[in-house]
């Protein structure tokens, strides 16, 4: 799916906040328009965009290769704020193709949980990285492509899955791709329960029962390691009514009131505890 825009003046800013925001899509490249002091700031709107929030279902990354020009120095010192965040996926190559098209088409090629690492890409390159060149890559949280000696045929793969973080730590695009489709599941299981569920005992209970049908065929399917739902009051609710203390009446109160009840669900993901907060509305 693409977006027309003024081949010698582009209006990125323009084009991502008025007809892409409209989009259901989840991977979002800009063609044919490598990173490097030129087009810096395209890809910071690019990266801006990915990063805000464009609503339920609709979290996205970005994908965006360097200049095939740049050394390696070069390209790490361009992935900077605002480039630099957990939903940018950024790749070095030595390529005349256009890379981030492809490499945005191995992303949604593999399942979310998949990781990313020696994924083949469909490019045409006739060199690759130094080992040198490949450590600076990593240390800058730069995806490159490579050639594996040990894989016969000569293909070219992504030699990692990183996403360009800001924290200092390595993250993973699977992590990321991963926790947005949990959100999104969870999410749709929970529309089942609109206009038939009230903020009683039966009602968040069946409201976990909802969230852990979606989570728990993930762990048998070794997708997520393991995870929690937490509803504070449903607790309350699970309590004897004579043990409540006068300020849990009260909150009890206050949500059958407003008819809003926070959530949280723990997922244990890659070694890694991530925490989901989602808030319910009960209408009715």
């Amino acid at each position: 799916m693409g977006v027309q825009v003024d081949f010698d003046t582009p209006q990125w800013a323009e084009a991502l906040r008025d007809e892409v925001a409209k989009l259901d899509v989840q991977i979002v490249t800009l063609a044919n328009t490598p990173l490097n002091e030129a087009n810096r700031s395209a890809v910071e709107e690019l990266a801006k965009h990915v990063a805000g929030p464009q609503g339920d279902g609709k979290e996205r990354i970005g994908v965006a290769m360097l200049d095939r020009s740049l050394t390696a120095e070069q390209a790490v010192a361009l992935n900077q704020q605002p480039v630099k965040n957990e939903r940018m996926f950024l790749v070095a190559h030595k390529s005349a193709d256009d890379v981030a098209a492809a490499a945005a088409g191995a992303i949604a090629g593999q399942r979310p949980h998949m990781s990313m690492l020696l994924k083949p890409i469909s490019v045409s390159m006739p060199d690759t990285f130094s080992e040198s060149d490949i450590d600076k890559f990593m240390a800058g949280q730069i995806n490159w492509i490579t050639r594996p000696v040990l894989i016969p045929g000569g293909a070219l793969y992504l030699g990692e899955g990183l996403t360009a973080d800001s924290s200092g730590k390595k993250a993973f695009i699977d992590t990321v791709r991963t926790l947005d489709d949990v959100n999104f599941r969870i999410k749709a299981s929970l529309i089942q329960g609109i206009g038939n569920l009230r903020v009683s005992r039966v009602g968040l209970r069946s409201v976990q029962t909802l969230v852990e049908s979606v989570l728990s065929p993930l762990v048998l399917q070794e997708v997520i390691e393991d995870f929690n739902v937490v509803i504070p009051l449903l607790t309350l609710f699970d309590r004897d009514e004579s043990m409540l203390t006068p300020a849990e009446r009260q909150q009890i109160k206050e949500a059958r009131s407003s008819r809003v009840v926070p959530m949280s669900v723990v997922v244990v993901y890659a070694g890694a505890i991530h925490r989901l907060t989602i808030g319910l509305v009960f209408t009715g």
